[in-house]
């Protein structure tokens, strides 16, 4: 079962506010499991509200800027290595943040013959 809506958690909570049963009876009822009912009693006692807290994801290690910087050093030299783009870039920032962001700019590693990725010259 994926997150609760809302509407669910507050007919849990309702049925049981109502003495439909037990904190149990109720959790098991709406296939949850008792833990998870009373944190969503607590957190409705606590706040009010019986809606799941908002799910996000990290920010991106590059801003915009950061971003157009990286589109034109591509551009300009395609060949450059991840290593390359970040020394260049000079954020704090992961070598797999440089791919995903190099991904979201729509390039792609060239490869050669032998299907290996290209090393820059010296490497």
């Amino acid at each position: 079962m994926g997150i609760a809506t809302a509407e669910v958690r507050a007919r849990a909570i309702a049925a049981y506010e109502a003495g439909n049963g037990t904190q149990s009876d109720i959790a098991r009822f709406y296939g949850v499991d008792i833990s998870t009912f009373q944190r969503w009693l607590q957190r409705y006692r606590q706040t009010g509200r019986a809606s799941p807290l908002p799910r996000g994801h990290n920010p991106s290690a590059l801003n915009k800027e950061q971003m157009l910087q990286l589109d034109g050093m591509v551009h300009a030299k395609s060949d450059m290595t991840l290593e390359q783009l970040h020394e260049r870039l000079g954020v704090g920032c992961s070598l797999v943040a440089i791919h995903n962001a190099v991904k979201r700019l729509g390039y792609r590693y060239k490869k050669n013959a032998a299907g290996q990725r290209t090393r820059a010259p010296g490497y």
